[in-house]
């Protein structure tokens, strides 16, 4: 894992129908094994076909109104920064599937390919970390705000994709440093512990 590259990849969308909602912000972190590269981070508003898929709603959450995106790039005008920054990392995130889902559903509309096959979620490793120390949560609160307190990561501001791909970043690395002391070390021994030990994600609050 210290010799595995990483990024930490946090969205921001219009809401979280998958098959009508879009991207409007994307924060991308860099991590050479448990070193974060902060110089070559990556941030960006996105604009939507339709800026008016914004809703009062969703933006209650991440503070992004139509002033905000109305000048921003398209995902396709920046989808080649983005897929190169995904090329052989592991995408690291929480709740990572739907930022998954969301990122190669956008690719597919820009008429490119792109599958991502191997990431972390710092959800499911929380719940590695639970079979072997003998800490699971409490009603499984894995929501970000949990995760943070108990490793002690100051939560400033939620819901910006690059605030929140930080606190990501800095869980991760405490989550990994516990792994590697136990003994897992690599990607491969960590999904086999997962798969071993028959842990799947079900469903937790963001």
């Amino acid at each position: 894992m210290r010799e595995e590259k990483f990024v930490v990849v946090d969205v921001e969308t219009t809401g979280l129908n998958l098959k009508k909602d879009r991207i409007i912000s994307i924060a991308m972190i860099p991590m050479d094994g448990l070193r974060i590269q902060m110089n070559d981070v990556f941030t960006a508003y996105i604009r939507p076909e339709n800026v008016d898929d914004l809703s009062i709603s969703s933006a209650k959450y991440h503070g992004i109104i139509p002033k905000d995106i109305e000048d921003a790039p398209s995902f396709c005008a920046l989808s080649h920064k983005i897929e190169g920054m995904l090329q052989e990392r592991i995408v690291v995130g929480h709740g990572i599937t739907i930022d998954i889902e969301f990122l190669e559903k956008e690719f597919k509309n820009c008429s490119k390919y792109v599958k991502i096959e191997r990431f972390l979620d710092i959800a499911m490793m929380e719940r590695v970390i639970g079979e072997i120390f003998g800490e699971r949560p409490k009603n499984e609160d894995l929501t970000l705000e949990a995760l943070a307190r108990k490793y002690n990561v100051e939560m400033n501001y939620r819901h910006s994709a690059l605030a929140d791909a930080l606190i990501e970043a800095h869980i991760f690395q405490i989550q990994v440093m516990r792994l590697i002391k136990y003994g897992i070390n690599t990607f491969e021994a960590l999904n086999s512990f997962i798969q071993r030990v028959g842990l799947d994600m079900g469903s937790f609050t963001f």
